[in-house]
């Protein structure tokens, strides 16, 4: 059997074309430096750093410059933050809790948690992505929205401790842990809530109501899962090499169960298609049920812009883990070389 991200499917009507707006690489990467992230003139760095958030261009095709850095810069913290508390170094419970305080402190109060030393470079740029975030926010009155997107990144980072304990069982873990964990620690629900955040023209309903909806959630959760699953595929043979591939389904499910590589893709491919299908179903549904509760044509067409938005990162996510190269390593960035010192 020949496989492919290829074999990941989603409704033509769904596909768009990614935003050839790129001028963001060079804001992103400028504000990264200097932080200390990077090195300003070393074109490594930046090629490195463009190969991590060039998915904002397949997942955000329709916003402009100043949106997509906001975007962008949100990105490569969620990446370069996953990295680094999946690293060996970090993967203790005092270390991770120290870690987690520390920067969930500064997302609170826009405050460094100890102002008697200087601070890292990730506590940095997590202090860009607060006061960048909160100036957005209060320019175009989110407040709300803000607030929404700061408790789903405090969810994310405090799943994916758990998600790495799963992987010191003896045992492979049961899919249905895994889903239960991945659904938050896919990262995808702050990457939406970033989007709500930075659009500037979903103004005339409650976002709150359409997010704490139970045929939405269904929808997020299945959104997730689908996200999840391409990217446990797309990134499975690095796993493999650095030894983080225990709670891969591409690998856990084999061991369980004695089966070859292509009977779980076929039941991974398989689950793909029914989460697609199920989606679409919701979707009319909830269209439905908002149309009956008097939602207004516009207001329904601010709400297809959100589900539109979904479909973007599904089919984003499959078009860019085509051609990433996320996963490449370069050995001279900076903060690859001494990890404590920049968490």
């Amino acid at each position: 059997m020949t496989i492919s991200l290829k074999d990941f499917k989603y409704p033509g009507s769904w596909n768009t074309n990614p935003n050839i707006n790129n001028q963001y690489f060079e804001k992103v990467f400028e504000d990264s430096s200097k932080v200390g992230i990077y090195e300003l003139n070393n074109p490594n760095h930046f090629l490195y750093m463009k190969n991590m958030i060039s998915i904002c261009s397949s997942f955000y095709p329709t916003f402009d410059n100043e949106q997509l850095i906001l975007c962008g810069n949100f990105i490569h913290w969620l990446f370069l933050f996953d990295d680094f508390l999946e690293d060996e170094e970090n993967t203790t419970s005092e270390k991770q809790n120290e870690i987690l305080r520390t920067h969930e402190q500064i997302l609170f109060t826009g405050q460094f948690i100890n102002n008697d030393f200087q601070p890292k470079p990730l506590e940095k740029l997590t202090m860009l992505i607060q006061k960048t975030s909160k100036e957005w926010a209060i320019k175009y009155n989110k407040m709300d929205i803000y607030n929404l997107f700061l408790t789903t990144i405090f969810q994310w980072l405090y799943s994916v401790y758990p998600l790495n304990k799963t992987s010191e069982s003896i045992k492979a873990i049961h899919m249905d842990l895994y889903s239960f964990i991945r659904k938050v620690n896919s990262g995808v629900i702050p990457t939406c809530a970033v989007v709500l955040l930075v659009d500037k023209e979903i103004n005339n309903i409650d976002i709150s109501k359409i997010w704490l909806n139970p045929i939405f959630t269904r929808i997020m959760d299945n959104l997730t899962m689908h996200v999840a699953l391409v990217n446990d595929y797309a990134s499975y043979s690095r796993e493999i090499n650095v030894g983080v591939h225990k709670v891969n389904p591409f690998y856990f499910l084999q061991m369980k169960g004695n089966l070859t590589f292509d009977d779980i893709f076929k039941f991974i491919l398989k689950k793909c298609d029914d989460i697609i299908n199920q989606i679409i179903k919701d979707e009319e549904y909830l269209l439905k049920q908002l149309k009956e509760q008097g939602y207004t044509p516009n207001q329904l067409n601010q709400v297809n812009k959100i589900l539109n938005y979904n479909h973007y990162i599904i089919q984003g996510n499959i078009n860019w883990s085509k051609i990433s190269k996320r996963y490449n390593n370069i050995p001279d960035i900076p903060i690859f070389k001494s990890k404590s010192n920049y968490l």
